[in-house]
């Protein structure tokens, strides 16, 4: 057997959805080879930012890698944004780069660079095939490492002159399947949360979507309130115990929460600088952290902890369910209904914004597109000011429909939806960009056309950056430079991949447009509004979550 048929034939074996990437040198041999002799479907994408934004967003919709590839130095390169973004967010990932023929190595060859050395920072591994015979030992190994503790994406790259020789014995790819069982530890964290005045769950991202109901079971169990990471909505964000996000932007009661809590659960949460407001967010002197996370690493790392616990959430979180059940049950404290009516009168006080007749506002289109979508609509965000407005005005019934790419990486909007409808076709899936995230990535329109994806791209289209924006005006005496565009009719641009494309520029008009689009999209096609709002911009940004003057935590 070949490299190249091996290759093939591996993404066939793991199950991989799909190999996106753009036909290069260097790779054309594996493509050939499982259009020949697997089912493997081959995805063309417009540039290879878009198949590893694909991969990645297929990633947090099932917790399964996905294939990319990419020819040599070029293409290689094309891939990092949203290989870097999968490493962020801590997402399964397996790339395959093409390399020079090692016969050429160290003589600048065409489209030579190191490749092992520059993926290395953005991966859990990385490494360059040296024998073509061990090829198959290298991507079992690589497949091992991605699912494995901690997910990440994980990069091999094979000489081109590998691809003719033979690969020797095919070697089956196999994944250890290991579990997490805490029956001693489980009693003592139980009865340190059911003998606390104002214990406290911290809901990170590292929560699987399938375990948030276990989490809310312990909450009410406990009568603790849940605190939600980051723009990550681990858990129902209009549950009772959900007293909301912490972090820039966040929710008063969840500030009130972690200042105020003598025993805290945090499940799953690196306490990233964006949750911790520039890591000037602290616990309560005598609180006490019960830090569980399947990455050692982490625990600790910026809060001390009580108590730290290295383990899988997912085999993990039903033991701790049964453990708080099967005591007796504690009452709503005052603690918790002091808590959730703070949150109540946050998010009246969202509700009762001044709303512009006349001019579209961006949180008065995100408003409508969650009165308009099912329950189960998957939302996939982009980079941008508007981030905010989703958090807010978009509350989800049910965790893993509510995808912001916590890597800051613009662009994800269009590739990350068609990921995601990838990931589930029978849900809607929805793609609200900004205008400069929208550019980025516009040509992965034809892709979702080209695949039969259908999913609808909203644009807040307001002719700048506004995350820079209103920064530049807030520490430059305002003066803005390098972000503002001209007059941009992005409904042209949906005409011409032969999608369905509006453009709303008055307030009225909003609902009626997208629930146009809407249909479109529900009888399998695709469409795009390009809606033109008012100069307002979200606040969080600008505006202290965590009191000023704080102390910073050791770390």
């Amino acid at each position: 057997m070949k490299v190249c048929d091996a290759v093939a034939q591996w993404c066939a074996d793991i199950e991989t959805p799909f190999v996106a990437g753009i036909p290069g040198n260097g790779i054309l041999e594996i493509i050939d080879s499982m259009s020949t002799g697997t089912d493997v479907p081959f995805i063309l994408t417009r540039h290879e930012q878009g198949a590893s934004m694909m991969a990645y967003s297929y990633a947090f919709h099932t917790g399964r890698p996905a294939v990319v590839v990419g020819s040599k130095a070029p293409g290689a390169t094309n891939l990092t944004i949203g290989v870097m973004g999968a490493y962020v967010e801590s997402l399964p990932m397996l790339v395959l780069t093409a390399q020079v023929s090692n016969a050429h190595e160290g003589y600048e060859a065409f489209e030579e660079i190191d490749l092992a050395a520059l993926f290395a920072p953005i991966t859990k591994w990385s490494v360059q095939v040296n024998n073509p015979r061990r090829t198959l030992e290298v991507l079992n190994e690589a497949y091992r490492r991605t699912l494995t503790g901690r997910p990440g994406p994980v990069h091999v790259a094979i000489p081109y002159n590998f691809m003719q020789q033979d690969v020797g014995t095919y070697v089956r790819p196999t994944l250890p399947v290991s579990s997490t069982t805490l029956h001693g530890p489980l009693d003592g964290i139980v009865e340190m949360l059911r003998s606390a005045e104002r214990p406290l769950i911290i809901a990170g991202g590292g929560v699987p979507a399938q375990r948030a109901d276990d989490v809310l079971a312990v909450a009410r169990g406990l009568g603790a309130p849940v605190v939600q990471s980051w723009l990550r909505k681990p858990v129902p964000d209009r549950d009772p115990h959900c007293i909301g996000m912490a972090g820039i932007g966040g929710s008063p009661a969840a500030r009130r929460g972690i200042q105020d809590a003598d025993v805290v659960l945090v499940l799953g949460c690196r306490f990233s600088e964006q949750m911790t407001e520039h890591y000037a967010m602290r616990f309560a002197a005598d609180a006490k952290l019960v830090h569980v996370d399947i990455d050692p690493g982490v625990i600790g790392r910026v809060h001390p902890v009580h108590l730290g616990v290295q383990a899988d959430l997912r085999d993990v979180l039903p033991e701790l369910r049964v453990a708080v059940e099967s005591g007796p049950p504690v009452g709503r404290s005052d603690w918790l209904e002091t808590l959730q009516k703070e949150q109540s009168g946050y998010l009246h006080e969202l509700a009762s914004y001044q709303r512009d007749d006349r001019v579209p506002q961006g949180r008065y289109v995100v408003e409508q597109l969650r009165d308009l979508l099912d329950a189960n609509a998957r939302l996939v965000l982009d980079s941008g000011n508007y981030l905010h407005w989703a958090e807010q005005y978009f509350p989800v019934e049910k965790a893993g429909l509510f995808h912001y790419p916590t890597s800051g990486t613009m662009g994800f909007g269009i590739p990350g939806a068609i990921g995601a409808k990838i990931a589930a076709p029978d849900e809607f899936v929805c793609a609200l960009v900004g205008d400069g995230g929208f550019a980025m990535t516009m040509g992965e329109l034809e892709t979702a056309v080209r695949l039969g994806t259908p999913v609808l791209v909203v644009v807040i289209n307001n002719g700048t950056l506004g995350h820079i924006r209103i920064r530049q005006e807030a520490n430059f005496g305002g003066r803005c430079v390098g972000v503002n565009f001209t007059e941009q009719r992005f409904s042209h641009v949906a005409t011409a991949f032969g999608v369905f494309g509006a453009e709303v520029t008055r307030t009225k008009d909003v609902r009626s447009t997208l629930s146009e689009a809407v249909e479109v999209v529900r009888r399998g096609g695709c469409a795009v509004v390009d809606v033109h709002v008012s100069d307002e911009m979200a606040a969080g940004p600008l505006e202290s979550w965590w009191p000023r003057g704080s102390a910073a935590p050791k770390g």
